[in-house]
């Protein structure tokens, strides 16, 4: 038997119980520790990581690197100091990592007008479309002149909209992707961008596009990514936008009146979203209204490698979850302005001269709305007051404000942490570390944090890799899925096509570039060590026929790595799904032993189970039947499809994911089905059993699977945060029993009928570190009603979501909705909702199972 404790409140030199009395004979309900303080001196502060940087890991990085210039764009003569010090837009010089597992290649650095992406020929197809549509679009072939002089606002709109896309009114489609692309230049804008669904904005990243807003620019929203109706309301309800990029821009407002409350994008949004290598210049005067990122609604989500430069606050964001890494912020007065958030994940993030770090303290409607937080491996300087949380009137709900603050290095910070009324931890006028902080329920406290498998760190942080984007590679180092055979129109048969294309890039150390489209496929696509893949405006890879159909002889839709197989891989930006009855389908299998110090990546790959055009899987064939009660015998076995969406195996190690959703459709997303709930059946989520650990999970979610979405067996050492899971919406008719049974050579959990599946299943494991989870569980049979606030035990969503069996492993900020228990501990519920009331959430700040102070593994 494992110890377990749960830092409910925190305390000094004694042992308190909050709801109930530790009993002698049974373990307490709710235990908390004695904490100590660890915190600790280092000689100086770090580095910030370089702005624009494809590589954020500075002196963490485990391979070797190779140097690139980043010239300014052509007609920026803008020499306002960059954020990153004293360095000027006249010329950056950054550290990247080479592309490719190995490492080994060093390309030679490409001019501004090199960039592949500009120079491969495109010919991505979207077969629901109409006819002649264009995917690519560059932004200059609609009339931009990108020369810091032409009002390039129209021909942008333009070359967003063109094609009878979804925009606003359109209540979403994945039938008209886009891919907008901006070459070097200085972009005149003087009225919002709107961006469309299912839209990547893409820049060149070696030498950042501008688009700079003119003087007389007078909007609330800059790039408006969701733009208000005259109704009040959002184009797209915020938790409904999937599948949409930004990357490689510099948005430039300072020539804005800094008495306009402006930001530079609005993003209310959701999964399978991102913002990524951005530079935010906002006005620096004394009083200014200007914002960088602006989100107020959603279901995040993630973004990286952003850099901020001014602002009255760098970032006004409110979301249900979200995952934040590499941010570089300065010269702003708040730093971050949490509006709302269930739980919220901040990794890695740099501030400098800001008046205010992390501001947590919004009251609206009587009640502190920022529910949970997670900051780690970050630093804060020359910023008076660090974190500041609480209100002196306001005190409900109980739990909220539960913080979480871990590895953050602070320099000439006074007031580290500011409460309701007064300092609760001291900063330094030098150098100084907070190893672990916490407080929730009225309570704070120093306190020591896990140990860190070494397998997992780098120079004392987690690990970190950003999506590549190949900037330094050549078109000539890119091999096209359509030049190879590859039809991708979701009718013929690419499997032959693609294998032998993959197999080729591999083995000659070229990129697979998979043009946009569908890649219909009957039998297993196979990927081996080597090869590096990324997608234009997410491809999808598409199983179809029976060899994918037999739940008792499941088969990977696409495998990576033979079993046994060693070596790395780089995978970004599509997506594998299923068309029509697959109930053999294990979507994604992941084989490879890949080295800790060099582990695979995967960057937005997604895997999509129906809800979509070519899926077979949609209102027509799996309209919801909530009115009907579904046994083995009556289930619609057109819409069983997915035996497992994503499998981890026990031979394989090294592998990272990051902002990859998990997604077995709850709703319709094309046009005409106005959102309409389905009802599909996918056995499980995701299974990792890697015997050797090593896996970071950066933002990913996992949602609506029969028996778990996520679940841990006979493995160690693994990072995740911020996860995100959902119930299936159907549960429990059928329940957790049907369609799939459960095999216990697949690790199964068993269920008793009327049991739905668990968010979070942990066996046998060690070294599990979870930095902020969101299990939710949000109807019963379609019924929304269990999930709402007041709710009784009886009367929730379901019984239990979190189950923690013989396992090592530190949860920070547990947040549950609609569940009556939110910890099952070896078989024994442990915590009731109503001890953890956080607004619409419930949170636990921090869970302990097993874990000891033995040092780093």
């Amino acid at each position: 038997m494992r110890s377990h404790s749960f830092f409910q409140s925190f305390v000094s030199a004694s042992v308190l119980l909050s709801g109930a009395v530790a009993s002698v004979t049974s373990p307490p309900r709710v235990t908390t520790v004695v904490i100590e303080s660890t915190t600790t001196t280092c000689p100086s502060p770090s580095t910030p990581p370089p702005p624009c940087s494809t590589d954020t890991e500075g002196p963490r990085t485990r391979t070797k690197t190779a140097t690139v210039t980043i010239k300014p764009p052509p007609g920026y003569t803008n020499t306002h100091s960059f954020p990153s010090g004293t360095k000027t837009w006249t010329s950056v010089t950054v550290t990247v990592k080479p592309p490719g597992p190995s490492g080994t290649n060093h390309p030679t650095p490409p001019s501004c007008n090199d960039y592949w992406l500009d120079n491969v020929k495109h010919q991505g197809l979207a077969p629901f479309a109409d006819s002649g549509y264009k995917v690519f679009r560059n932004v200059k072939d609609y009339g931009a002149k990108g020369d810091g002089k032409a009002d390039d606002t129209a021909a942008i709109n333009k070359a967003i909209s063109d094609g009878n896309r979804c925009g606003p009114g359109c209540t979403g489609s994945t039938t008209t992707p886009a891919l907008v692309y901006f070459p070097p230049g200085t972009y005149i804008v003087s009225a919002p961008i709107i961006d469309y669904y299912y839209t990547q904005i893409i820049g060149n990243p070696s030498c950042l596009p501008v688009i700079k807003a003119s003087s007389d620019f007078d909007s609330r929203f800059f790039l408006d990514t969701n733009p208000y109706g005259s109704n009040g309301k959002l184009a797209w309800g915020a938790t409904n936008v999937f599948f949409r990029q930004v990357a490689n821009l510099v948005l430039d407002l300072t020539d804005v009146s800094s008495d306009l409350l402006v930001s530079a994008i609005h993003w209310p949004s959701s999964q399978a979203t991102s913002l990524t290598n951005i530079v935010f210049k906002l006005s620096q005067e004394t009083g200014n209204k200007h914002q960088g990122l602006f989100i107020e609604e959603g279901s995040g989500g993630y973004v990286g490698d952003l850099v901020f430069d001014g602002g009255a606050e760098a970032l006004a964001v409110g979301n249900q979850q979200f995952t934040m890494r590499n941010l570089t912020i300065r010269n702003a007065h708040t730093a971050v302005k949490q509006i709302w958030s269930w739980g919220w994940t901040y990794q890695g993030i740099s501030i400098d001269k800001c008046q205010v770090g992390f501001d947590f303290t919004n009251v609206d409607a009587g009640e502190l709305k920022v529910a949970s937080a997670v900051v780690f491996d970050s630093e804060i300087r020359n910023t008076p007051v660090g974190v500041a949380y609480g209100n002196s009137s306001v005190s409900v709900p109980a739990a909220a404000n539960s913080i979480i603050l871990e590895n953050v290095r602070l320099f000439n910070v006074k007031d580290a942490v500011r409460g309701p009324t007064s300092t609760v931890l001291e900063g330094s006028s030098g150098a100084k570390t907070i190893d672990a902080w916490g407080h929730t329920l009225g309570k704070e406290a120093v306190f020591k944090p896990p140990a860190r498998p070494a397998s997992l760190t780098a120079g004392g942080d987690f690990y970190v890799r950003s999506k590549p984007s190949y900037a330094e590679y050549p078109a000539s180092s890119f091999l096209s899925a359509r030049d190879a055979g590859a039809k991708g129109d979701g009718v013929a048969d690419d499997t032959e096509a693609l294998n032998k294309l993959i197999a080729k890039a591999a083995a000659a150390g070229k990129i697979v570039f998979l043009d946009a489209g569908y890649y219909r496929v009957t039998s297993t696509i196979k990927i081996p060590a080597g090869s590096r893949i990324t997608g234009e405006a997410l491809p999808i890879i598409l199983s179809s026929g029976p060899f994918f159909a037999d739940a008792s002889d499941p088969k990977p839709v696409v495998q990576v790595g033979a079993p046994g197989e060693s070596g790395s891989i780089e995978w970004s930006n599509a997506v594998v799904s299923t068309q029509g009855a697959q109930a053999g389908a294990i979507l994604i299998e992941y084989n490879l032993a890949s080295p800790f110090s060099a582990p695979t990546g995967l960057w937005e790959v997604h895997v999509r189970i129906g809800g979509f055009a070519g899926s077979d899987l949609q209102l027509e064939q799996c309209a919801k039947t909530p009115e009907i009660p579904i046994t083995k015998d009556n289930i619609p076995t057109q819409c069983i499809s997915g035996f497992l969406s994503f499998h981890v195996t026990k031979g394989a190690s090294g592998l990272l994911m990051e902002n990859c959703w998990v997604w077995v459709a709850d709703h319709d997303l094309e046009v005409g089905a106005d959102n309409k709930q389905i009802s599909i059946f996918a056995g499980r989520g995701l299974l990792i059993e890697s015997e050797k650990g090593g896996i970071w999970l950066y933002g990913t979610g996992v949602e609506h699977h029969q028996l778990y979405e996520y679940q841990l067996v006979n493995t160690k050492d693994v990072i995740m945060g911020q996860i995100q899971t959902e119930s299936a919406y159907y549960q429990p008719n059928p329940d957790a029993t049907i369609p799939f049974a459960a095999l216990p050579e697949w690790y199964d959990p068993v269920f008793k009928t009327g049991e739905s599946g668990w968010g979070l299943r942990v066996v046998d494991s060690d070294g599990i570190l979870v930095y902020g989870a969101g299990l939710y569980s949000f109807f019963d049979n379609y019924n929304v009603s269990c999930a709402q606030i007041g709710v009784k035990a009886e009367d929730k969503c379901q019984k239990r979501i979190f189950s923690v069996e013989d396992s090592e492993i530190n949860v920070y900020n547990l947040n549950t909705v609609g569940t009556h228990m939110m910890i099952t501990q070896d078989g024994k519920d442990l915590n009731e909702f109503s001890d953890f009331i956080n607004g619409f959430v419930q949170t636990i700040l921090v869970y302990r199972y097993g874990v000891t102070d033995k040092e780093t593994k």
